[in-house]
């Protein structure tokens, strides 16, 4: 049993969170991705952050996001061990003033559970942002002999693959990177968002921009 101290000097057990059935924790191992090159964090720090459930408690965590698993760690303070914890959708982590929860979308046809950040929910339509690594493996362009046998082979290594979605009539949307991408997905009436690109200085790489073209079409 691990006490610590929250901001309101409240004396609280951490592991009344892994009592939860809205957290599964196991500890973490040491050796995960040692193959991989890269980092699978969002930030390889440890950050101040929040666990907060939907029945009003709160915990003050340090925390960090491995975005290879979609699964957060946190510690009471920089000198404890780590534990890995999955959360369901009753449950939200804040880190650096971003919400994230999990979710199930469904993209290309294919169903999964993922951690988002909160960027905008509105009525009709919500935009978050998908925090991502894909392991990319090295390309092999054919047999070559070593020039001197200090050479290591190619590790594969974390890629970034991270990605806006919009969800709309309840239909989840990955945000291109092209405006023409975009006006070709039909995610908004054609007609409404070339007039809106005319108006505004949209960039759809931002997500300020992303919340502002979102907040326009919530609207009308």
């Amino acid at each position: 049993m691990i006490s610590f101290q929250n901001s309101f000097s409240q004396s609280f057990e951490i592991s009344e969170i892994f009592n939860s059935s809205s957290v599964v924790t196991k500890k973490v191992l040491k050796k995960d991705f040692t193959d991989v090159a890269g980092s699978p964090y969002l930030d390889k720090n440890f950050n101040r952050g929040k666990i907060i459930f939907n029945n009003g408690k709160t915990y003050d965590v340090l925390t960090r996001l491995n975005v290879g698993t979609q699964k957060f760690e946190i510690k009471k303070n920089a000198n404890s061990q780590a534990s890995l914890i999955e959360i369901d959708n009753s449950v939200k982590i804040e880190m650096n003033g971003n919400i994230y929860k999990s979710h199930k979308i469904k993209i290309d046809n294919e169903e999964i559970i993922a951690v988002l950040e909160d960027c905008i929910e509105l009525d009709n339509i919500s935009l978050y942002y998908f925090p991502r690594k894909v392991i990319k493996m090295p390309v092999v362009t054919g047999a070559v002999a070593p020039s001197s046998g200090s050479n290591k082979a190619q590790k594969p290594k974390w890629a970034e693959a991270n990605e806006f979605l919009i969800y709309k009539d309840d239909k989840w949307h990955t945000v291109p990177t092209s405006f023409k991408k975009l006006v070709s997905k039909n995610i908004f009436d054609q007609k409404l968002l070339k007039k809106y690109k005319k108006s505004n200085k949209l960039n759809i790489k931002k997500k300020e921009s992303l919340i502002e073209l979102v907040s326009y079409f919530n609207s009308i």
